[in-house]
């Protein structure tokens, strides 16, 4: 039993004795659970401090103090990733705040994130992998082909240009193929899309969310197939994948409320963003090597090195290779964009994805090899219509859908 002034009081404390008011009068009884009326009655009636059950204010204020010291630890690494030049809008700083929020929480259960490593090579060193013999026209060529996808995919598109396409034609295709059949299925019946009633037939399933909808999940899982022969050492395909997942759902919420009837091309622009980067990782090992090397040492994000040597980046080498699937804007285009959303023939919308970007990196949900957090472009934000109050209800909706999402895509396996 201790004493416990009224400020450090806490919904839950449960009092060790009788407690009475200045005067003698009894408040409450010794064994109760304090709640947050009961403690503003105590300020109230001027109650300084009452007697609870294992805690005084010197325990408290050590367990405040060894807090602050985990939140500080928590703040002093976040800010190597995202340093206080990319945090000067409002968003972007309650974006911080969030994430050290979270990282602190992290630390007091034991978690120690790992050493941010600087890179120190001489950057004329990195600099000699520059290469200006390359287009990304050039690197799709011979990349992944369409032929590489497999026959359910082309019987869907096939099923879809004809005029009479319905629900139960569909179905009748997608039921051929049970990878499909299972990940839709669950797909329809997750918070993704929140239906009040459980989804249990295809057809009904197709008839909810839509063909072109079941068209793109059948190229999204098509692609998740195809891709998979990256070099371990630059990325991890699952965690690349749980990236790509986590930018498509927060495009989607980013974009509701501007655009809720187009929402679903903006998970697909998200969850194919950075398809580009994995051309580059396996087309051009020595020259992303030496652009990872150069994004430590300058502690910019990656795509910033992929310029500088390259004079492109995954961006607009997504966009060529998502053309040449013939993928029809604004997906190639939302795509392309995605780190330049107010440039030049950006299409309009492109500023969920950008955003979605930001923060699926800031909150480090997987990764596609880049380690630093980008700037937010000029008036990116300012065109989604939200208050940067929102984003802590936006990242807690994305997580829950994001954890689904990679139960869909690789059944048990979404940590």
């Amino acid at each position: 039993m201790g004493r416990v002034g009224t400020s450090n009081l806490k919904e839950g404390m449960v009092l060790a004795e009788n407690l009475r008011d200045s005067a003698g009068r009894f408040v409450l009884a010794s064994g109760s659970a304090l709640t947050a009326k009961q403690i503003r009655m105590f300020k109230i009636l001027g109650i300084l401090a009452v007697s609870v059950e294992g805690s005084d204010d010197e325990a408290i204020e050590e367990e405040r103090r060894a807090t602050e010291a985990v939140r500080r630890r928590a703040e002093a690494h976040l800010s190597l990733l995202f340093p206080p030049s990319r945090r000067d809008h409002r968003a972007m700083a309650e974006l911080f705040r969030l994430c050290v929020d979270r990282l602190a929480a992290r630390m007091e259960e034991g978690f120690e994130p790992r050493p941010v490593v600087v890179g120190s090579e001489p950057l004329e060193l990195l600099r000699r992998c520059r290469r200006r013999d390359l287009t990304p026209e050039g690197l799709v060529l011979g990349e992944v082909r369409l032929a590489s996808f497999p026959d359910i995919y082309f019987k869907i598109r096939e099923l879809l240009e004809t005029p009479y396409a319905s629900a139960v034609h569909l179905a009748e295709v997608v039921g051929k193929d049970p990878s499909l059949s299972a990940r839709l299925l669950r797909l329809v019946n997750s918070s993704f899309y929140a239906f009040p009633q459980p989804i249990d037939s295809i057809s009904r399933a197709i008839a909810i969310i839509g063909t072109t909808e079941l068209s793109s999940l059948a190229l999204a899982v098509s692609t998740l197939n195809v891709f998979d022969r990256v070099p371990d050492r630059y990325v991890d395909m699952k965690s690349f994948w749980q990236h790509a997942v986590a930018c498509g759902v927060f495009a989607r919420l980013l974009a509701a409320s501007r655009d809720a009837r187009q929402e679903e091309r903006f998970f697909l622009a998200g969850l194919f963003h950075d398809l580009g980067r994995l051309v580059l990782y396996r087309r051009l090992p020595r020259e992303m090597t030496c652009a990872l090397a150069l994004s430590r040492r300058l502690g910019a994000p990656l795509h910033e090195g992929e310029r500088d040597l390259l004079g492109f980046d995954h961006a607009r080498l997504g966009q060529v290779l998502l053309a040449s699937w013939h993928i029809p804007d604004p997906l190639p285009q939302l795509v392309g964009f995605h780190h330049s959303p107010v440039d030049e023939g950006a299409p309009e919308g492109a500023a969920p994805v950008h955003v979605a970007d930001i923060l699926s990196l800031a909150l480090q949900i997987g990764t596609s090899g880049s380690l630093f957090v980008p700037s937010l472009k000029a008036g990116a934000w300012e065109a989604l219509g939200i208050e940067a109050e929102a984003l802590s209800g936006i990242v807690i909706q994305g997580e829950r859908q994001i954890k689904e999402i990679m139960h869909v895509f690789f059944g048990g396996e979404n940590s």
